[in-house]
């Protein structure tokens, strides 16, 4: 019980470092320049030549590396709560410090992702023994399967990207919302999730660095990540930090668990209850999807930041 305890305390306070770095890009990210996913090599320059910027990707890898280590020892019926109340810790501090405000519309999509969350943590049932034998040879002979992984996660980024970039014309036009992006963001960094959990299962099973260098799951997470957080970073912004990291947390979680079905062979509960509660976890993420807006309220995104720009002289996006 104790032990189990000790892995909870960790999940939670590296689940709270992950989400504390999401703060330091947003720090990061009002500093810099406007930034375009059309220009995604000065995205890159910006974000590795900025010392707040590294400080928080330090942040964030910590949180993750730790995750990983407390989550392989808790199941997710545990684990899934413990993000939902990082979650909603998250979102309070994007209220009451950062001045970002949340219509009831959108509270009530806040609040459907959490319970899809906690939904799909009670839907384990902790059947079957995941596999991870994906090699890198392998996956370059036969490419389908980890395409039919990945495309869908690009095709995402790349079309958010495209639109977020796009100039809307027009007196009353408004931004994209961060809902947006947190779709693009969620789905590469739950693939880069999957690649994390793939290395851990090869190592496991092995116990070399070197398998685990000829699997194909250490350029999957590289790949995804440097995607995810390119457009995280762009997201923060233009976007509220609250409405990013829920989307991004929920889709990422949610690709997660589809991806491992494929690579991983991981099963869906068979028995009825938990079958049900998946089911419903993700038939309430979808819904919290479409009901979040599509485009960015004025004067939603906090006034303290916007204040501190325009003494700075930061020009403001489009």
């Amino acid at each position: 019980m104790g032990h189990d305890l000790g892995y909870a305390a960790l999940a939670l306070i590296a689940t709270t470092v992950y989400y504390i770095a999401f703060l330091v890009f947003r720090v990061s990210a009002r500093r810099m320049e406007p930034l375009r996913g059309s220009r995604p090599f000065r995205v890159a320059r910006l974000m590795l030549t900025d010392p707040v910027w590294l400080g928080g990707g330090l942040l964030l890898f910590l949180g993750l590396g730790y995750e990983v280590v407390a989550f392989q020892q808790m199941p997710l019926a545990v684990a899934q709560p413990i993000f939902a109340v990082s979650l909603v810790l998250l979102v309070g501090y994007a209220v009451w410090f950062l001045g970002e405000r949340l219509s009831v519309r959108e509270w009530a999509s806040v609040a459907l992702f959490v319970l899809a969350t906690v939904l799909i943590g009670l839907s384990a049932t902790g059947d079957g023994t995941p596999e991870a034998k994906a090699t890198l040879v392998g996956t370059l002979r036969t490419p389908w399967t980890m395409l039919a992984i990945c495309a869908p996660a690009v095709i995402i980024a790349g079309l958010v990207w495209l639109v977020g970039d796009r100039r809307a014309g027009g007196r009353h036009a408004r931004k994209l919302a961060g809902v947006a992006y947190g779709i693009g963001a969620g789905a590469c960094a739950g693939l880069a999730e999957a690649g994390i959990r793939g290395i851990s299962l090869v190592y496991a099973d092995t116990g070399s660095l070197r398998a685990v260098l000829e699997s194909a799951y250490p350029y999957l997470t590289l790949g995804l990540a440097a995607l995810a957080l390119g457009q995280l970073q762009i997201a923060l912004q233009r976007c509220r930090v609250a409405i990013v990291a829920v989307v991004l947390t929920v889709i990422g979680r949610t690709y997660l668990i589809v991806s491992s079905t494929v690579l991983f062979g991981e099963e869906w509960p068979r028995d009825a209850l938990p079958f049900l509660l998946r089911a419903a976890g993700f038939v309430l993420a979808l819904v919290a999807l479409v009901t979040f807006p599509r485009y960015e309220e004025p004067g939603a995104t906090g006034a303290l930041p916007q204040r501190a720009a325009r003494r700075k002289g930061v020009r403001a996006l489009p």
